[in-house]
């Protein structure tokens, strides 16, 4: 069984060693790993474990992280078999935009990777200067909301730079007036908060390429 692992432990050496000592002592064999987030001497790391097919197996390499002090698991998905690694599937997510023919298809295709890339239960693009949602996934918050979320991004008072746990996320896509914003109930770290910038920043570069400005009037 191949899971992904998100978990958080002290920054210290040693630490990290524990943890794979812990996930090997219940037969699972560490084959991935990404530091999403290091911060206040805390590190948040994404694992790829393969497990046993055993109904008790990811509890019980939960129960071993536990064990290693300061240690502890946010959250585990179980994967497919041919499950790409993280750099993998975010340069899959830019080919997928630069693959578009047009300016609203490459549009759609960032708003489709963001959502299947992050696990997001929502996602809207808005037209600030309009006041309105130009798309909308999921159950997104209100236009007022959302307008009010990315002003205090570009005053530098982002919420969402938090690290104590935000799930939310708020892109200006450069040279339009548009604006990205989405969420999950899971925290979205800060190599992704990168991931999902430089995406729609290739997004904005593409499509300004193929004629946006135009295409927009």
């Amino acid at each position: 069984m191949l899971t992904r692992m998100r978990i958080w432990l002290p920054d210290a050496p040693g630490v990290l060693g524990a943890v794979a000592a812990e996930i090997g002592a219940v037969m699972g064999n560490v084959i991935g790993l990404e530091v999403l987030e290091r911060e206040a001497g805390v590190a948040i790391d994404e694992l790829v474990v393969e497990l046993p097919d055993d109904p008790g197996a990811i509890d019980a390499v939960c129960r071993g992280i536990r064990n290693v002090p300061g240690a502890g698991v946010e959250e585990v998905r179980e994967l497919a078999a041919e499950a790409q690694d993280r750099e993998d599937t975010v340069l899959g997510a830019a080919t997928a935009i630069l693959q578009a023919a047009t300016p609203t298809a490459a549009m759609n295709a960032l708003t489709r990777q963001l959502l299947l890339l992050f696990d997001l239960t929502w996602l809207a693009v808005a037209d600030l200067a309009l006041d309105t949602f130009m798309e909308v996934h999921g159950d997104a918050p209100p236009m007022t909301w959302v307008s009010a979320f990315a002003q205090g991004a570009r005053s530098g008072a982002d919420p969402a730079n938090d690290t104590t746990g935000s799930g939310v996320f708020v892109e200006a896509i450069p040279e339009t007036a548009l604006t990205v914003c989405g969420g999950r109930p899971a925290p979205i770290r800060r190599r992704e908060r990168h991931e999902i910038a430089m995406l729609v920043v290739v997004t904005a570069r593409f499509v300004d390429a193929l004629g946006w400005r135009e295409h927009a009037h």
